[in-house]
């Protein structure tokens, strides 16, 4: 894992995580090495999405039982799907 690895990486690319501030934020893996890992992918920026969701409380983002804002997960992955894939999703 490194950033010529990173940089053969060229698909679309969502990174959702916790981050609400210093204190609050992902205890299992660096915010700060999520970012730096992103920012070496080959990925056209227009095509790429790392979003901070201050409400899930948890790594474990998209768990009912562990994150506080499922709905956020869902939301923003939704907006990927159809901003950047291009792909119709249900209502």
């Amino acid at each position: 894992m490194n950033k010529e690895t990173f940089s053969k990486v060229k698909q679309p690319a969502l990174m959702l995580y916790y981050y609400k501030d210093e204190v609050h934020q992902d205890s299992v893996v660096k915010v700060s090495a999520m970012k730096e890992m992103f920012a070496q992918l080959g990925t056209d920026t227009l095509h790429k999405r790392a979003i901070a969701l201050p409400n899930t409380g948890n790594h474990v983002i998209a768990s009912p039982i562990k994150s506080g804002d499922v709905e956020a997960v869902e939301r923003e992955t939704k907006r990927f799907l159809e901003e950047v894939m291009h792909l119709k999703t249900l209502q």
